[in-house]
């Protein structure tokens, strides 16, 4: 069982987008690939404007840089990423780990993103989270 690399508690698996994703309580760790299967899960069930969109903010959650977290998986450092306005904890290894509401500001900033709003899969980090 995965722990988290904020506290050392059990991660739970969960089902979203119909990707098992590791959740604990101070966030979500995502094995590599996921991240791209969540959002383009996300951008599939999401039509191509939506009016909330007008008012739509880029979400900028605060950065600990100062932090120095270990994957759950390897136990090696993670490196810290800047993507659609989130910083995330990554393994080039092994995937990600999102604060609690990193992963959501994400999927709402790419909405920003008239690429992935207009269809064109956001595939620029396939092989790398």
């Amino acid at each position: 069982m995965r722990k988290s690399p904020i506290d050392g508690t059990p991660l739970l698996r969960e089902n979203r987008h119909g990707v098992d994703i590791d959740v604990g309580f101070h966030g979500v760790w995502l094995d590599k690939g996921e991240l791209l299967l969540l959002t383009e899960a996300e951008r599939h069930k999401q039509p191509g404007f939506a009016w909330g969109d007008l008012f739509r903010r880029e979400v900028n959650p605060p950065v600990n840089r100062e932090r120095h977290l270990r994957c759950p998986v390897c136990h090696g450092p993670m490196g810290i990423e800047d993507l659609h306005g989130v910083a995330l904890d990554w393994c080039k290894d092994h995937g990600v780990w999102l604060d609690s509401g990193e992963l959501e500001a994400m999927l709402s900033n790419l909405r920003l993103d008239p690429l992935f709003v207009g269809k064109v899969a956001t595939r620029l980090w396939e092989g790398k989270f």
